[in-house]
């Protein structure tokens, strides 16, 4: 599908600047993370051809910024989690610019809400990533998080795994299907948080991702420091080039040859 990205990432600063001014007037900490990141350091702005936008806030943070917003009833932009959609898949939320359209092309069943959106991640405080409790834990959630994706897109894993293998697949996640999206997320929800008080932690799990680069050192995050997007300020992590070194590589500053470059690929897309 053909769009005008740069009307797009125009609805995308929109969205991150409401968000901000909820985040500025309840003292509430936030940061862009991933391609996000990665386009206010090496561009200054958005990557050329990216079509999303991420920020994460610690899991305190992040509580109390969906808590705000589901009483925004009357606000131009509403939050979208498993608290407020019945067929919610993930384990972060959504901020939608409501009167909008974006629906991306895994998309096998709509929302009631498929505005443009920008994604919120909590940020977990982990106490120690080499444990074997906390390796146990991190294959359970990622196995819980598999179910839920095999659920909302079973035609997608059936085209990439092919037949048999995607009628293993569901065999083995047999488990996940006889729970609700809500019970599962429920589940999720409190293996992430259960690990040890923020203040205490050394580092920050972002579950959502499940390559090494999940979990951190804190101080690769926090204090945050201030950078140029866009002609705007806005967060990032403070240590922004061991964040980008461990999520991208140490060439990150390269740009990606054009068949690596990776979008959401909207089917349907309305500003």
């Amino acid at each position: 599908m053909n769009f005008d990205i740069e009307k797009l990432h125009v609805t995308l600063i929109e969205i991150l600047d409401y968000i901000v001014s909820v985040c500025k007037k309840h003292n509430i900490q936030y940061c862009m993370v991933y391609g996000s990141a990665l386009g206010a350091y090496r561009h200054n702005g958005f990557i050329p051809w990216d079509d999303d936008m991420d920020i994460a806030m610690p899991r305190y943070d992040y509580e109390k910024f969906i808590s705000i917003m589901k009483r925004q009833t009357d606000a131009q932009f509403s939050i979208q989690s498993e608290e407020t959609e019945d067929n919610y898949f993930l384990t972060f939320a959504k901020v939608r610019k409501k009167g909008t359209i974006f629906v991306e092309s895994i998309a096998e069943k709509k929302y009631k809400n498929n505005g443009i959106y920008v994604d919120v991640f909590p940020l977990d405080s982990v106490k120690n990533p080499e444990g074997v409790s906390y390796k146990l834990k991190r294959k359970l959630i990622n196995y819980l998080k598999h179910v839920l994706k095999l659920k909302a897109c079973p035609k997608l894993y059936r085209q990439k795994e092919g037949g048999i293998k995607f009628c293993l697949d569901c065999v083995l996640s047999f488990p996940g299907w006889i729970l609700s999206n809500k019970g599962i997320l429920k589940i999720l929800k409190k293996l992430m948080v259960v690990d040890i008080a923020y203040e205490d932690a050394n580092y920050i799990a972002q579950y959502d991702e499940s390559s090494a680069a999940a979990v951190m050192e804190k101080s690769i995050y926090f204090p945050l420091k201030k950078c140029e997007f866009e002609g705007k300020t806005y967060y990032i992590p403070g240590g922004i080039e061991d964040y980008l070194r461990r999520q991208y590589g140490n060439d990150y500053m390269e740009l990606p040859p054009v068949d690596k470059r990776v979008t959401h690929k909207p089917i349907q897309l309305k500003f």
